[in-house]
């Protein structure tokens, strides 16, 4: 899994890149454990290229946003696959994550 994190003013960009599993999923978790948010702030995981995700996956992008939200911060997912966006369905988590369309990410999170 490659990520790459951007910080802007008020948020910040995760791009993903590959595959979300319980090989890499600790490295996601590493990564955004190592922000610091303050009241108000954005984590946002762009997902365009992650080809596959399983339960760890899933798991720890759990586990991102419970600790964004206990710093008062909110975490959007964006660049979703069809193929993903069932397993969510799926798994009944639709509700549970903040999706945002590619439009809204590049207009309101610009890099």
């Amino acid at each position: 899994m490659d990520i790459k994190l951007h910080e802007k003013p008020g948020y910040y960009v995760v791009y993903l890149k590959g595959s979300l599993d319980m090989y890499t999923s600790v490295e996601l978790k590493s990564q955004t454990d190592s922000i610091t948010l303050k009241t108000g702030e954005k984590i946002i995981l762009q997902l365009n290229d992650v080809s596959y995700i399983d339960s760890s996956g899933i798991g720890v992008l759990i586990k991102i946003v419970n600790a964004v939200q206990a710093q008062s911060g909110t975490v959007h997912l964006t660049g979703i696959k069809p193929m993903i966006e069932k397993i969510f369905k799926v798994a009944g988590l639709m509700n549970f994550f903040s999706f945002i369309t590619e439009e809204e990410f590049k207009t309101k999170y610009p890099i």
